[in-house]
């Protein structure tokens, strides 16, 4: 395993909110575009489920990247989710297997997805790639 890291902006965040039946919260269909820098670059765009209330919040998305990771290019697909109680969260999520395209192809691991106390998001990735992927 081979970890990357990078910070990212969220650049675009376009919510629909929706009900059903019995939900106590907000619930909403997000999607949201980034743009990474650092060891991870590049662009994504992600569709994200979200439910939230006074107490707490989740998501739950799958968002596909574009871009490079160290000195490999190409696109990949990570399936993550996430968890809030008051300042308390969790965020975790992996690559979906066999969705890694051209310098990417083969990649497979966990998405580990932070934001510091001054606001800057940031992602962690603890990959792994075949070995004979150049």
């Amino acid at each position: 395993m081979t970890t990357y890291s990078g910070e990212f902006e969220i650049t675009a965040w376009d919510a629909e909110p929706y009900s059903e039946p019995g939900s106590t919260g907000e619930l909403s269909r997000v999607r949201a575009a980034k743009v990474f820098e650092g060891e991870i670059s590049g662009n994504s765009t992600a569709e994200l489920l979200m439910a939230g209330n006074d107490v707490g919040a989740g998501y739950v998305a799958s968002e596909q990247f574009v871009g490079t990771i160290g000195e490999r290019s190409g696109a990949m697909t990570v399936q993550h989710w996430g968890v809030a109680e008051g300042s308390d969260a969790a965020s975790s999520g992996h690559i979906i297997p066999g969705s890694g395209t051209e310098g990417l192809r083969g990649i497979s691991g966990k998405a580990v997805y932070s934001q510091d106390p001054d606001g800057q998001h940031r992602l962690e990735l603890r990959v792994s790639f075949p070995d004979d992927v150049s």
